[in-house]
């Protein structure tokens, strides 16, 4: 093989590697806004109702607990994705205002996942309580992601005071609904 060959071959892995890492950051960051709901399927839930879900899934489903003066809104837009919101202010179920969001979704290896994303010059790694794995992008603070090790789900914690979804993980608050 001639040296340009190679040459060649070497910069479009490197091109293929870019995009992928491209691509996995803007699916992990899931375009940086609050995670989105399909106002179809989502329901105002009782804690019990919560749980009886959670318990019905092939995965765990992560929530803050209850919160004071929030109703609990539960979506579930497609398979391996789960939001649980906490509506305020009278908020009914798919209001589009910003509320602390809880999503939950399927993913290989999210620990990997986040800690890669950490090495990102924006990036900022953290460890929870449980020896759970926490990301975020220090330039664009919108939220918190957060991985357990032998658990394949990616938590992402948002709330529209990103200071309170890095508390609320910090504080090992962010559990499965059991």
């Amino acid at each position: 093989m001639s040296k340009t060959s190679r040459k060649t071959r070497v910069r479009l892995g490197a091109v293929l590697a870019a995009a992928t890492a491209v691509g996995l950051l803007a699916w992990l960051l899931l375009d940086g806004d609050s995670p989105s709901t399909s106002t179809g399927e989502a329901e105002i839930v009782t804690v019990d109702s919560l749980r009886e879900t959670a318990a019905t899934q092939g995965a765990p489903i992560y929530w803050a607990g209850p919160q004071d003066g929030a109703e609990l809104e539960l979506s579930q837009p497609e398979a391996g994705r789960t939001y649980v919101r906490y509506l305020t202010d009278g908020a009914g179920a798919g209001d589009p205002r910003p509320f602390l969001t809880v999503g939950s979704y399927a993913f290989p290896s999210p620990v990997s996942a986040l800690r890669r994303q950490g090495k990102q010059s924006d990036g900022v790694l953290a460890t929870a309580p449980g020896g759970g794995t926490v990301y975020f992008n220090r330039d664009q603070p919108r939220s918190v992601y957060l991985a357990y090790p032998g658990v394949d789900i990616q938590i992402e914690v948002y709330d529209p005071d990103f200071q309170r979804a890095l508390q609320l993980v910090n504080s090992g608050q962010i559990v499965p609904a059991s």
